[in-house]
């Protein structure tokens, strides 16, 4: 799939994940056949100000195809300056959230709630592009604010005529949050409606609602968030790929991942959200569990094992 002057191997991307898409995880994916996987979120301020939780968001791998990070904010002077940090230097593409929609960052008057605010969505996409030396920039959005203001389309052309070679749209609007089902009509809206690639995004877990996405939507590709948590393998499934795989075998190697580039303590941490997932639909996984919460440690983590 091509966006700007990249080409991605599939069409089928992990989305930023807050607390989920670490660098490991994103490695898996891409073995798997991730087409693009995507940093967790970063504040655009944070970085300017030289936040060390920023720092930590962006370390990457050699392994990742495409290296793409995702920011937010909605002040275009701290957009510049974050484009042009050192830190983002080494990112392909570089995408933008006006799709979040927790409170806190909704608070600020950023993430989602910038689907109220069409010309400043332009404005910032237009400044990045601006700041980027050549870089490929992107976007993520929502259906719209709430339901009665169901402005993808407006956003994304916004998103399109400030220069942005993408569109991610979840087809939800903010005041859903996670719940409901996704409204694939108006991911077809925005596809229909601008030139530039469309990603669809929501209730994708499968071979069967990706084909339905793709059918209803006509979208260029599709991201694949909770659907991929645990299941970093779900991108082979989705290309028909056959993926043999030893869950407990795959979560240590991401452990192992993880406790190279971040304290021991923050690795085991983050590694018990992630267990939490592979272990669902294992057969004694509720043990295993168990036990990963418990873990001090990372040999803790590397000890688990399955009781038949």
């Amino acid at each position: 799939m091509k966006i700007g002057n990249l080409e991605t191997k599939s069409n089928y991307f992990l989305p930023a994940i807050a607390g989920y898409s670490d660098v490991a995880m994103r490695v898996l994916c891409y073995r798997y056949g991730a087409g693009l996987c995507f940093t967790e979120m970063v504040s655009a301020k944070g970085l300017c100000y030289g936040s060390e939780n920023t720092k930590a968001l962006l370390v990457t791998d050699d392994r990742e195809d495409i290296k793409a990070v995702q920011l937010f904010g909605r002040e275009p002077e701290f957009i510049a300056r974050a484009i042009k940090h050192e830190a983002l230097k080494e990112f392909d593409i570089i995408d933008f959230n006006f799709g979040c929609p927790v409170p806190k960052i909704v608070g600020n008057g950023e993430g989602s709630a910038m689907m109220k605010e069409p010309d400043l969505v332009k404005k910032v996409i237009e400044t990045a592009v601006e700041a980027s030396e050549g870089r490929v920039i992107t976007a993520k959005i929502r259906a719209g604010f709430n339901k009665d203001s169901v402005n993808a389309v407006e956003v994304a052309c916004a998103i399109e005529e400030g220069g942005a070679s993408m569109v991610t749209v979840h087809g939800r609007t903010r005041d859903m949050f996670y719940t409901g089902k996704a409204d694939l009509n108006i991911i077809k809206k925005v596809k229909d409606s601008v030139k530039i690639p469309v990603v669809g995004n929501g209730d994708v877990v499968d071979k069967e609602s990706a084909s339905r996405m793709f059918e209803v939507t006509g979208c260029d590709g599709i991201a694949i968030a909770r659907g991929a948590l645990g299941r970093p393998y779900v991108f082979a499934e989705l290309r028909d790929e056959s993926s043999a795989v030893q869950v407990l075998e795959l979560l240590k190697e991401q452990a192992l991942m993880l406790a190279k580039v971040m304290p021991e303590r923050i690795a085991v941490n983050n590694m018990k959200k992630h267990i939490a997932f592979y272990m669902k639909g294992i057969r004694n996984g509720k043990d295993v569990k168990l036990k990963a919460f418990q873990a001090k440690n990372l040999d803790d983590i590397l000890s688990l094992s399955l009781i038949e």
